[in-house]
């Protein structure tokens, strides 16, 4: 059984490992948005050029920012003013720039308002991604720009019928994504956001982009909102795997894809249902959400760990789990700490913020600084350290997965010995 058991070294080799693999010739090639020198931030979700490359057309400069995708700084873009350039679901992404926000209370559905629009909503989308050829997912791409730009120039009138149609929605269509996706493009607010979780937990991800649906659970995560059962559903998938076009095809499997969603999520909302599968005999995925749950590092994780259910774990397996419980290998503090608490604060506000300038020159000054980490922390500091986590996390790339290995260590050598 893989029980990749809180040595989170186990996590960094696996990182490592991961490193070394060529993704198989099945693996597809990056798309003309990522070609053109067009990153989205993975944290932020800012649409960023990185410095050095030429700006493409039909876009402008509008600021400046920090990111991992590009090592270092980048452009923040945004599109001309005139009609939206768009081939595919990233690029009507970037196409959007209306200044329009609804509350869900105040909208206001009049009889008939949204017949037509539903038509067409059941005309569009009459399909599954899988069974396209590249040609038919071209052509569908045109079609879905046209729905996407009817409801940006009637934001008024469709946004709301757009709302209500996701909510009204049993079919586990691609609306069920790309609608969610365009209702949280026009109007990004905590309702919108929210029914976007509830409709990407409900769809069909059969031929879905599963590499944009797990940063986007991993991004609703990290800003609060419950994305346990999005977790849940894909330790349910069978073997589901993903290639991270923009990191040298870095493979992203089911394990990796759990540690995104349920490492960007707080901590407590993620304990129950890691512990539900974690009790789930026959769930074939048991091993991981064991493993994410001695991650965790909280009272309510290590109360967990104890109520888990022995039953079709090896003895190995048990006795490794007591001793992770009862007598972890812990990381000792440096004597004489070469980072100080504020060195460590200010990074970790920074990676919360979404600048990691802080972050990397601590590291070089300290490549092992969690040794420092645990020498001057105190108390009050763990709860930035959890939102520093979460947020690095969130990248969902194998930087992320080194990073939340060292956060991790940290947070047991701080946390254990108030457990006991």
């Amino acid at each position: 059984m893989k029980i990749l058991i809180l040595s989170l070294l186990c996590l960094i080799g696996v990182v490592s490992f991961a490193q070394n693999r060529r993704p198989p010739s099945t693996a597809k090639p990056a798309q003309n948005f990522a070609a053109s020198g067009i990153v989205v931030d993975s944290l932020t979700g800012q649409t960023v050029v990185c410095k050095g490359t030429s700006i493409p057309d039909g876009l402008v400069v509008s600021g400046e920012m920090s990111t991992d995708s590009c090592q270092g700084s980048a452009w923040i873009v945004k599109p001309k003013a005139g009609p939206p350039r768009s081939l595919d679901v990233a690029s009507r992404r970037l196409a959007t720039n209306v200044n329009y926000s609804t509350a869900a209370a105040n909208e206001v559905v009049r009889p008939g308002q949204c017949d037509s629009f539903n038509q067409i909503i059941k005309h569009t989308y009459n399909f599954k991604p899988a069974n396209f050829s590249d040609a038919q997912r071209n052509a569908k791409s045109a079609e879905l720009d046209q729905f996407w730009n009817q409801v940006r120039q009637s934001p008024a009138v469709l946004v709301p019928c757009l709302r209500k149609a996701l909510r009204e929605d049993t079919s586990t269509s691609f609306f069920s994504i790309d609608g969610s996706m365009l209702l949280v493009d026009i109007d990004p607010s905590a309702t919108s956001k929210a029914l976007q979780v509830r409709e990407f937990i409900d769809a069909d991800l059969d031929g879905t982009d599963l590499e944009y649906w797990v940063k986007t659970m991993a991004r609703r995560g990290v800003e609060g909102f419950d994305t346990s059962e999005a977790g849940a559903k894909w330790l349910s998938l069978k073997d589901p795997k993903y290639y991270l076009k923009m990191h040298g095809g870095f493979p992203v499997d089911s394990f990796l894809g759990a540690v995104f969603i349920f490492g960007s999520m707080d901590e407590d909302l993620a304990t129950p249902v890691l512990l539900r599968i974690a009790n789930q005999v026959a769930h074939p995925h048991r091993d991981s959400a064991i493993a994410i749950l001695s991650s965790l590092a909280t009272p309510a994780a290590f109360r967990a760990l104890r109520e888990l259910n022995p039953a079709g774990l090896s003895a190995k397996d048990i006795q490794s789990t007591h001793e992770l419980l009862e007598n972890p290998k812990l990381l000792k503090p440096r004597a004489h700490p070469k980072l100080t608490r504020e060195e460590n604060l200010r990074a970790f506000r920074g990676i919360v913020d979404g600048d990691y300038s802080a972050f990397r020159e601590m590291v070089m000054k300290a490549p092992d600084g969690e040794v420092d980490a645990i020498a001057t922390l105190l108390p009050e500091d763990v709860p930035l350290l959890r939102r520093a986590r979460r947020a690095s996390i969130s990248r969902c790339n194998q930087h992320a997965v080194s990073d939340y290995a060292s956060f991790t260590a940290i947070l047991w050598a701080l946390t254990w010995k108030s457990q006991q």
